[in-house]
């Protein structure tokens, strides 16, 4: 039986994911809900000059829809802001951690699964990175989150081999067991990668106190890669593809070797 239209209309908070243009005028989204996760949506005319919803619906903006189910995409019928996040737009790093962000919950996440502490920490950390905190431990606090919030949530304290507590001591992370190999077991997975005692106790503090607890640090740049890669890893081995997003922050955090003094071009 087909529904009322009051039964139809419905309306919740989203932040936009991702967009691909259909047809002449429309355009459908992936947007992130707190109570119905990750959907698709279509709005209709969006495209014409002339359109309401246009300016509204951007790359990571968090908006209110009001939409009216459909057989195969839930349509849009209005739409108002709540933080469109400009800055996200205009500055080039800025808007490679966002889409970094949307494209871990875009594969990550399924299809109607309703995860409000994950809109939570989608939408926070859109906001500290549009506020112009330090991008880095915010990636790493997303990234750490969602594992979390998902069920992947790394062993970082114990061995995954044979469950010692680990020593302050070069320690291996292994993406395949999912957490740490203490010295003893390291061939347990002979491709883990060894970190360091200040990486280590920087994922602990991180996993065990939050964001607030190494917003301010100081981190060196080689301890910073040990645990960027480290997570980059483990996710890549969860999602089982690569993030293309992930590919263009590493690419402008390179160096310019050809600008280097002494280094033939």
């Amino acid at each position: 039986m087909e529904l009322s239209l009051r039964n139809r209309l419905y309306r919740t908070d989203a932040i936009v994911l991702s967009r691909q243009n259909y047809g002449e005028a429309d355009r459908i989204f992936i947007v992130y809900t707190p109570s119905r996760g990750r959907m698709s949506i279509i709005a209709k005319g969006i495209r014409r000059p002339k359109s309401r919803f246009g300016s509204y619906l951007d790359f990571f903006a968090q908006v209110s829809l009001d939409l009216a189910k459909g057989r195969e995409l839930d349509v849009v019928t209005g739409v108002a802001a709540i933080d469109s996040h400009e800055r996200l737009r205009t500055d080039t790093e800025s808007y490679g951690y966002a889409a970094y962000f949307a494209e871990l919950t875009r594969h990550l996440t399924q299809d109607r699964q309703e995860n409000r502490p994950l809109y939570d920490l989608l939408a926070s950390s859109l906001a500290l990175v549009s506020e112009g905190v330090d991008p880095w431990p915010v990636a790493r606090h997303f990234e750490l989150g969602i594992l979390t919030m998902l069920g992947y949530r790394p062993e970082l304290f114990r061995c995954v081999n044979c469950s010692r507590e680990l020593e302050a001591e070069p320690n291996s992370f292994s993406s395949r067991l999912g957490g740490m190999l203490c010295p003893a077991c390291r061939l347990a997975d002979p491709s883990a990668l060894v970190l360091s005692i200040h990486a280590q106790k920087y994922l602990r503090t991180l996993a065990r106190s939050g964001l607030t607890a190494v917003i301010r640090l100081d981190v060196p740049e080689p301890v910073r890669n040990e645990v960027a890669s480290s997570i980059a890893t483990y996710l890549r081995f969860v999602a089982e593809r690569d993030f293309s997003s992930l590919r263009v922050l590493d690419s402008m955090r390179a160096p310019d070797i050809s600008a280097t003094p002494g280094v033939a071009g």
